[in-house]
């Protein structure tokens, strides 16, 4: 087991525009995606306001719904089911659109038309004040700004040596992806970047938003129920049965998946397989979502699963 990745502080038109997915070279590292300013993400952080729901299920057994989160720079699709109850448990209690904080893992799948969407499956949900709104987003503004002028500085001069941006205090990790993304995305224009940030920040009438070159200081971040992520910790340690219970699940998962025609394991036949081997209902919630947020199975279909 390994302890959870901080979650990135991104606006909505930076996780929409994140169309190539990156994933690590072990067995059950994660699946990322990688925005055109370097932002190598599975888990998210963001706040905005969260629209009323729709439930997408068609199994009363497997709720699923769906909103979207708009903040100033645009709107994300957002889904929480059975396997994020704690998510799913807090939209279903909004009944008109209310400001909140929402931390999810990152997804792509593709759209009826056939191209790439991202959405943002939650595994938290606050509702929040407008401060502690604008906290979050400022915040996140501040990361958008580095990430912003990273690009910039790549792109004035692509042969600068790898470690000369890590020397001014920004992480390698970011110099690292920044550079593939320049290449995956081919060269995007971070000037695009700055322009979708406009609203952040207020202007005289009749004149066009000042847009900073840093971000204005940062107020002190709120303390929500949400969990946040900035440092790694291990989870505490789990008894043996729980590898060996996970162990037989994915055994599970890829017989289904080898004899399905869609290639996918059906969630129902999965609990039935699951209580012939000693793994009740219960138990079987438990281990798919431990394993959903490692980043080794997914749901990309209410009901179907395969692996990340």
């Amino acid at each position: 087991m390994t302890g959870r990745e901080p979650a990135w502080r991104v606006f909505a038109f930076e996780l929409t525009g994140a169309t190539v997915e990156q994933r690590g070279p072990g067995e059950r590292d994660p699946t990322y995606l990688l925005s055109p300013l370097g932002a190598r993400m599975n888990r998210v952080l963001l706040a905005g306001v969260l629209s009323a729901p729709t439930s997408a299920g068609r199994d009363p057994a497997q709720p699923f719904y769906r909103s979207r989160l708009l903040d100033p720079t645009g709107e994300v699709e957002l889904t929480a089911g059975s396997f994020q109850p704690r998510a799913l448990e807090a939209l279903r209690r909004i009944a008109q659109p209310t400001g909140a904080i929402v931390l999810g893992k990152a997804q792509r799948y593709a759209g009826r038309d056939g191209r790439p969407v991202v959405a943002l499956r939650a595994e938290e949900i606050r509702p929040a004040t407008d401060e502690e709104v604008r906290a979050v987003q400022d915040e996140a503004l501040a990361h958008t700004l580095d990430r912003i002028e990273l690009a910039e500085r790549l792109r004035e001069a692509p042969d600068t040596a790898a470690d000369a941006p890590t020397s001014s205090g920004v992480p390698r990790l970011w110099v690292e992806s920044a550079r593939t993304a320049r290449t995956q995305y081919h060269d995007p224009d971070p000037a695009r970047f700055r322009a979708a940030l406009a609203p952040l920040f207020g202007s005289p009438p009749g004149e066009p938003p000042a847009i900073p070159e840093t971000a204005p200081p940062v107020p002190p971040a709120p303390s929500p129920s949400v969990r946040r992520t900035e440092t790694r910790s291990l989870p505490p340690p789990r008894p043996p049965r729980d590898h060996a219970q996970e162990s037989i699940l994915l055994e599970l998962v890829d017989e289904l998946i080898e004899g399905s025609e869609d290639g996918y394991a059906d969630l129902r036949e999965l609990t039935q397989s699951a209580a012939s081997r000693g793994v009740g209902e219960h138990r079987l919630e438990e281990l798919l979502t431990g394993l959903e947020e490692e980043g080794v199975l997914e749901e990309p279909i209410v009901g179907k699963l395969r692996r990340s």
